[in-house]
């Protein structure tokens, strides 16, 4: 790995940003570009403390198959996918956030009112 970081072209590197994304933002979120989608890991976040990645993976690749396997056009079948599974990511993105926030808050108010 040393070796690869040192005889790396540094002109090649790209650097996006990134930022926190809350849960309830998937709901109005562009999704797709033409024949282009944001899909799987990249379209929802999950904690590594809930289990939830590989089942979620599991869910999105069977209906995003089945959705361009029904569709004629590309781009009806990553909007049926987007529409399909928006609902389920926003309430599974949700839990997380709540356990996360759980987890590492030391309120005990905060934790009353995340488990009622």
């Amino acid at each position: 790995m040393l070796e690869m970081i040192q005889n790396c072209d540094v002109n090649s590197l790209t650097f996006n940003g990134t930022r926190y994304q809350a849960p309830w933002e998937l709901l109005n979120a562009r999704s797709r570009k033409g024949t282009v989608t944001v899909a799987e890991d990249a379209m929802h976040v999950m904690g590594p403390f809930l289990g939830q990645g590989g089942s979620i993976a599991l869910e999105d690749a069977i209906v995003l198959a089945r959705c361009l396997a029904t569709q004629r056009r590309a781009e009806v079948a990553l909007d049926q996918y987007i529409g399909e599974r928006r609902m389920r990511l926003v309430q599974i993105s949700t839990k997380t956030y709540a356990v996360g926030t759980l987890l590492e808050t030391s309120s005990l108010v905060v934790k009353l009112c995340l488990w009622l």
